[in-house]
């Protein structure tokens, strides 16, 4: 039998008399002393050298317990305790919640494959083809990819059963593909929402679980400590079964028809649907965990609350715009002929039926264009043979070109109104600037990645292996993204700024209040009433008591004998239990000089959730009528900042690379390439202008006689130093850049422009030939006709003219012409006539009478 060591506790043989571990003598156990009943009762053991007659000694305590080993077998760690208990967990509910996120875009492809496409008899893609096809278009949404790539033999003379033909001698091997990214935005938006409610099911399920007396699957029985995770542990169930769901469904649409071949990327696809699956079940699942574990980290706080602020934000503004984007579309009339889908068969689906998948895309851009970002589009390519490119962009000034100017104003009230959307929702739900600010920004971030997924492209190759020629191409659609970031920060924070205020304008309560005025001493003692500088308080503090009969009580609200007015109960139960109670007569306080009884506290007390923007008056002023003015005029700097500046930058951009302004409306001008030191000529005197076309600089100087104006005509002397005559209901409009003078009539049809460039350092052919140049790239001339171009001396001083005729954006057939000439001091003066060819006979007389004219007065 083993025994163990009194010293070490080592185990050893029974028989050992020494420890074989520490070495120290074991105590051998004594055995019980057998007694006969004759014998005399024997002295305890004791130590050596006890006396006899001294207590006994206690016998030796029994050999302690072996130590526990140094290192017991320990439990999984808690990664591997998390997946344990989420594998054995409930995978019914899982799938039950994954099923309505993968069922959607089962019966969205049903639906799509329904429709024969017009083939009719001869069925080439079927029923199942047509469905993988769908699929295919449908996970784009989630990430996924649709490439389509085929191989074959051609002739040039057709023929064969491949895509591209084959048969001849000659044919050549061709091999080609295309990719088309397009996000449906319309699809990813319900597919998010089917996975939203599938679960909220699976979470009531696990609220009822959760109240039975036992919870299988690892989790603790209500009422006792549990891990705390049940809810990450199920959105991890629901997130891999909805990846697996999108991978088979990924791998099933790749269809190949008659040696086309399509892939859907499903590992793309799956890979996103895994992502966005777990960011919503988790956050549906495991929310209640996750606000106890944000109360104790105030940052991540508000950065969740500023997250749900913008996406709140959002979804509020891609409602607006996607509603207003699909009426503008519906109200083409010719929508129809441009994008026909029923040519591709008998099927005659409208084209507002697509639109549908994409209603999100064209919301994003319906508000980037409202803000003044154009839609871009490119299109390039190259080959053997050579290539090319294009770029394009449709703005506000197109689509003013394209509609009128109504569309216009109404594209930046859709920017305006969105941008203060942005603006209330971050100021009502936001507790301070930083996080209002913060929200503002997450929005602007989300907004930018809209854009950049919403765009169409299209990607192409092409290769003919035995003829040696290949080419590449693109084409592409999109929101401009360096114009949408810049107009988005100006919109999205001015509106952030002012938001808060145009709240507290309309009464409206927001996260961010001014602080309010409260009274002295409600939440403390307060100040010395009788000294020189003490605040004006609005409950007046009680003084010292004094010795005095008891008085009478006072109602509420009625004056203390030979004091002020005692002020009106204060509206909030928390002050009024603040305030302290005077138990004796208040001393006699100064009448006070006349003036307004003190009021009531405000009723808008301090808050300690609301973020304060500054100090108010001490009591709240009463709506006056300059309230409602303030309001308009916050709402149109609102307005003019966003909207203004927007409209500034594009007309920059359109104008601002020319060298002339001869593409403006029908008023060529001279061209700009002049010397750096020219400087425009400093105008005479002239009387002020007012708000009648300026007829005082167009009167007749005495020492004219009038029989030298013809009849219907009358002299116009210009401050720019030059006279001559021009049609009597004509006068002077006004005078653009500085050296552009405009004579017009009521109509502004027929008009002259009078160009003054000093120190001009050219010759006005060059000139000329300079803004033909510009003249034939200016999309609002169309069809120009050169009719004259050459040189010419005027009035003795070497000069050029040029008549042409161009069709304008409202497609009517203009006549222009424009004789030019340099005089002696440099100056170059072009007189330029434009009118609609229809009345062009009339206005070459009224030319020729303005150049028989001219003269120079400086």
């Amino acid at each position: 039998m083993a025994s163990f060591c009194p010293h070490c506790g080592a185990q050893a043989p029974d028989e050992a008399r020494f420890c074989m571990k520490c070495g120290r003598e074991r105590t051998p156990e004594r055995e019980p002393t057998v007694q006969g009943p004759a014998a005399p009762p024997a002295a305890p053991l004791g130590r050596p050298g006890q006396q006899p007659g001294q207590p006994p000694v206690p016998p030796l305590a029994p050999p302690a317990a072996p130590p526990p080993p140094a290192f017991a077998p320990g439990g999984p760690s808690p990664v591997g305790a998390f997946f344990g208990r989420a594998f054995r967990g409930d995978w019914a509910g899982s799938a039950q919640a994954a099923l309505w996120p993968v069922g959607l875009l089962v019966i969205a492809a049903v639906a799509l494959a329904i429709p024969s496409y017009g083939q009719g008899s001869d069925v080439v893609v079927g029923f199942g083809d047509r469905m993988r096809i769908s699929l295919a278009l449908l996970l784009q949404s989630l990430g996924g990819g649709f490439e389509v790539s085929a191989s074959g033999s051609s002739s040039p003379f057709g023929g064969g059963d491949s895509p591209f033909g084959s048969g001849g001698d000659m044919g050549a091997e061709l091999s080609g593909g295309a990719v088309l990214s397009l996000v449906p935005l319309t699809v990813t938006a319900l597919w998010i929402l089917a996975l939203w409610i599938g679960v909220r099911v699976l979470r009531s399920r696990l609220r009822a679980r959760a109240t039975s007396p036992a919870v299988p699957g690892g989790h603790s029985a209500p009422g006792t400590p549990g891990p705390g995770t049940p809810g990450l542990e199920a959105a991890l169930r629901v997130a891999l079964l909805v990846t697996v769901g999108v991978l088979v469904l990924g791998l099933f649409a790749q269809p190949s028809i008659q040696g086309v071949r399509i892939s859907s990327s499903p590992v793309l696809a799956a890979l996103g649907a895994l992502l966005i699956s777990l960011a919503v079940a988790a956050g549906m699942l495991h929310r209640d965990d996750l606000a106890q574990w944000l109360a104790a980290r105030p940052a991540a706080l508000a950065l969740v609350r500023a997250t749900g602020t913008a996406l709140r934000a959002l979804a509020v503004v891609l409602v607006i715009c996607s509603v207003a984007a699909f009426i503008s579309i519906a109200q083409i009339d010719d929508l129809g002929d441009v994008s026909d889908v029923s040519d591709l068969g008998r099927t005659d689906l409208s084209p507002l039926v697509f639109a549908l998948f994409v209603l999100p895309n064209l919301g994003v851009m319906a508000l980037g264009l409202g803000w003044g970002a154009p839609i871009s589009f490119e299109a390039g390519g190259s080959s053997t043979y050579g290539g090319g490119y294009q770029h394009q962009s449709f703005g506000l000034s197109e689509l003013g070109d394209v509609t009128n100017s109504w569309a216009v104003v109404g594209a930046l009230a859709l920017g305006t109104v969105c941008a203060l959307s942005v603006g209330v929702t971050a100021a009502r739900r936001s507790a301070d600037r930083r996080e209002q600010f913060l929200s503002a920004g997450i929005f602007l971030g989300l907004f930018l990645l809209l854009g950049a997924l919403g765009g169409l492209g299209v990607q192409a190759t092409g290769a003919a292996s035995d003829l040696g020629g290949s080419g590449t191409g693109s084409a592409g659609v999109g929101l401009g993204m360096a114009e949408a970031l810049l107009f988005g920060l100006l919109w999205v924070f001015a509106a952030a700024f002012l938001a808060p205020y145009l709240m507290q304008m309309t009464g409206a309560r927001t996260g961010i209040v001014p602080e309010p005025q409260v009274p002295p001493g409600a939440f403390g003692p307060a100040p010395d009433a009788s000294a020189p500088d003490a605040p004006a308080q609005a409950f007046p503090a009680p003084a010292a008591p004094v010795q005095a009969p008891p008085a009478p009580e006072v109602p509420s609200g009625a004056p203390a004998p030979n004091g002020p007015p005692a002020p009106q109960d204060p509206p909030n139960p928390a002050v009024a239990a603040a305030l302290p109670t005077a138990t004796a007569v208040p001393a006699p306080m100064p009448t006070p000089p006349p003036g307004p009884t003190p009021g009531a506290v405000p009723a808008a007390l301090y808050d300690p959730h609301t973020f304060q923007l500054g100090g108010q008056p001490a009591a709240a002023p009463a709506k006056s009528p300059r309230r409602a003015g303030i309001w308009v005029a916050t709402v149109v700097g609102a307005f003019v900042i966003g909207g203004g500046v927007a409209a500034g930058v594009l007309l920059l951009q359109d104008h601002g690379g020319k060298d002339d302004k001869a593409g403006r409306d029908d008023k060529p001008a001279v061209s700009t390439e002049q010397p750096a030191t020219s400087q425009a000529p400093t105008p005479a005197p002239s009387p002020t202008p007012s708000a009648t076309p300026d007829r005082a600089t167009d009167t007749t100087p005495s020492t004219t006689p009038d029989a030298t104006v013809p009849s219907g005509y009358r002299k116009a002397v210009d401050p720019m130093g030059f006279s001559f005559v021009i049609p009597d209901v004509w006068s002077r409009q006004g005078v653009e850049n500085g050296s552009q003078i405009t004579y017009a009539g009521s109509t502004g049809a027929e008009h002259y422009l009078v160009g003054v460039i000093p120190d001009a350092g050219y010759t006005s052919y060059d000139n000329i030939l300079n803004m033909e140049k510009h003249a034939e790239e200016d999309r609002k001339k169309q069809d120009y006709q050169r009719i004259d171009l050459r040189r010419n001396t005027f009035q003795g001083r070497p000069g050029a003219i040029w008549e042409y005729t161009y069709r304008d954006e409202g497609g009517r057939t203009m006549h222009g012409i424009d004789q030019s000439y340099v005089a002696e001091d440099g100056t170059e003066y072009t007189i330029f006539l434009v009118g609609q060819q229809d009345v062009w006979a009339d206005l070459k007389k009224t030319y020729r009478t303005g150049l028989e004219s001219w003269r120079l007065t400086n």
